[in-house]
């Protein structure tokens, strides 16, 4: 489909794809079908607007951004995808002009990615390589996000054998075959615990500082190495404390293992950023994990209300 971009100043502009492959265009030019990174070095007063297949953009164009190169956009060669997505992910009021959508939303690329290993499975390579392209999280509507990183003081190191046996004493198998698992207790059901009840000091004081008042389970995964997890949703339909689980409300916490090695995907959020603490949705975003390291590798999983998170449920 022929793109043309409409400025006060004639410019080439930059076109990258979801394998971050970049080419320089001028402006006009074909663009295939599926998501596209334009930068634009000019800035949102010098663009008159945006045609795609002869159909003019109008106030979509205002889902782009300022950035340090010049206006940045996300376009699609099939017009109809630019237009479902940002209708999907935007407020109206919020298009009819211009103004920095970062005060109000959380924004992600779901990129094409590539995992490698005779270890995992096809399809698991599939659902990587497939990026989503953007998508716009309205930060106001907390049940909805994809995650929120921690970005606190350093936590202090957990150890998997001193500092977890004293409240994870249910072994759980469902990791059979690619790893261990232990937990507070069978499922993430009422009631909760407060945290001052945690046994272990070291675990305790970890808890307090990500923000836990009250602890709905707590989950120790300690994967082996070149092993997967496979795509899935973690379904909490029957469970009795589901709306503590709604939103970004469970800890990830690295105990072992090199991140780096790590590849961590939601379906349409992208890849999750596993170097740091960051709590996750996985409730309501379809992911899968791939473990390339030749060490195990551990996490604590850890679900129940924190000031840093779902602070509108502290009575």
């Amino acid at each position: 489909m022929q793109v043309h971009i409409h400025t006060k100043t004639d410019v080439q502009i930059e076109c990258q794809d979801l394998n971050g492959e970049t080419v320089i265009r001028g402006l006009i030019f074909d663009l295939a079908p599926g998501w596209h990174r334009i930068t634009i070095p000019l800035s949102r007063k010098d663009l008159i607007k945006i045609e795609i297949g002869g159909a003019d953009l109008k106030y979509f164009i205002n889902s782009g951004q300022k950035t340090e190169k010049g206006f940045e956009i996300w376009l699609n060669g099939n017009i109809e995808e630019v237009f479902d997505r940002v209708s999907e992910c935007i407020a109206q009021d919020d298009l009819l002009r211009f103004k920095n959508l970062s005060k109000k939303y959380m924004h992600t690329v779901s990129w094409n990615e590539k995992v490698e290993g005779d270890f995992v499975p096809d399809h698991i390579k599939r659902f990587f390589a497939k990026g989503d392209g953007p998508f716009w999280f309205m930060e106001s509507d907390y049940v909805k996000l994809p995650y929120i990183e921690y970005d606190g003081d350093p936590l202090p190191e957990i150890d998997a054998d001193k500092d977890l046996d004293e409240d994870l004493q249910f072994i759980d198998e469902k990791f059979t075959g690619q790893g261990k698992c232990k937990s507070w207790k069978k499922n993430p059901g009422l009631p909760t615990m407060k945290v001052d009840e945690i046994k272990n000091k070291n675990l305790r004081m970890v808890m307090q500082q990500v923000g836990f008042v009250e602890v709905l389970q707590m989950t120790y995964v300690e994967l082996d190495p070149k092993s997967v997890i496979p795509i899935h949703r973690d379904d909490c339909t029957y469970f009795t404390g589901k709306y503590i689980i709604d939103g970004p409300s469970q800890l990830w916490l690295r105990i072992s293992g090199d991140h780096k090695k790590v590849k961590f995907k939601f379906k349409n959020a992208g890849m999750i950023d596993v170097s740091k603490p960051v709590f996750i949705n996985n409730k309501d975003f379809v992911h899968s994990l791939v473990h390339s390291g030749d060490q195990p590798r551990g996490v604590l999983l850890v679900t129940g209300i924190s000031t840093l998170t779902n602070k509108h449920l502290i009575k």
